[in-house]
């Protein structure tokens, strides 16, 4: 049995004039569980928060069984943001990034496109489940440069997968028993984080150990942190805390 303990939020714009092209998908029950997403529009394009608002609806009006094929989701998100060019040619490039997790009896299912992240606390550390689809991140893949070695190098946030038209769709399909994740209480704690907010949080990587195990607390801590700092990008999180038994 898997219940909501709680959750925490937030989805904001970088800036009021330019408006928050990031949208977000709170827990739903779904299935014999709970789905949760972040999607982050490219912003460089056109159509960027009609194309992230078409990945959210899409998971949320979708009917969620435990056989659930990621691939399927993806592909079908992708189709009717291809769509959105047949109203308004100006959105033949639409992009978003998306993340989202659907938690069932005894597995977290993960589909990934882009560089929003999925992390689990474990113990008083979040890590991360999912691999950043950038320019950065492939070279380290490869083997060709450390982390260390690509600061400050260019390419850092440059997407190389993402929903689109005009973009083949490489994507992250992963799956984890609860064993792995769930910890000695029977609490399993995920976050969601576009990029706009997972900068500050990889920067100081910390909160005290009852703020990493309070999703509330978690939101408004990062969100406080990032609006002190100013945003550099709109910022959204999804955060929730399960019992699981």
């Amino acid at each position: 049995m898997i219940a909501l303990l709680n959750c925490g939020l937030f989805s904001l714009g970088k800036s009021t004039i330019r408006g928050n092209q990031d949208s977000i998908m709170p827990p739903k029950i779904a299935g014999g569980g709970y789905i949760m997403a972040v999607a982050d529009g490219v912003g460089a394009y056109d159509g960027a928060f009609d194309a992230s608002q078409i990945a959210i609806k899409h998971l949320s009006n979708s009917v969620i069984e435990d056989d659930l094929n990621i691939g399927e989701v993806l592909f079908a998100i992708k189709k009717n943001i291809s769509k959105l060019s047949e109203s308004n040619v100006s959105f033949h490039r639409a992009a978003t990034t998306l993340t989202f997790c659907y938690i069932n009896q005894n597995t977290l299912h993960i589909g990934h496109v882009g560089d929003t992240r999925i992390y689990v606390r474990k113990e008083k550390k979040l890590i991360q489940l999912s691999t950043d689809h950038t320019q950065h991140q492939e070279l380290i893949n490869e083997g060709l440069f450390t982390k260390k070695e690509l600061k400050g190098m260019k390419g850092k946030n440059t997407l190389t997968s993402a929903l689109s038209k005009a973009v083949d769709l490489k994507y992250q399909e992963i799956h984890y028993p609860f064993s792995e994740l769930v910890d000695d209480e029977g609490k399993l704690d995920l976050y969601i984080m576009s990029d706009g907010a997972h900068y500050f949080w990889e920067k100081r990587p910390r909160f005290s150990d009852n703020t990493l195990r309070n999703p509330v607390k978690f939101a408004s801590s990062l969100q406080k942190r990032i609006e002190k700092a100013t945003p550099i990008d709109d910022y959204s999180l999804v955060a929730a805390s399960f019992r699981v038994s």
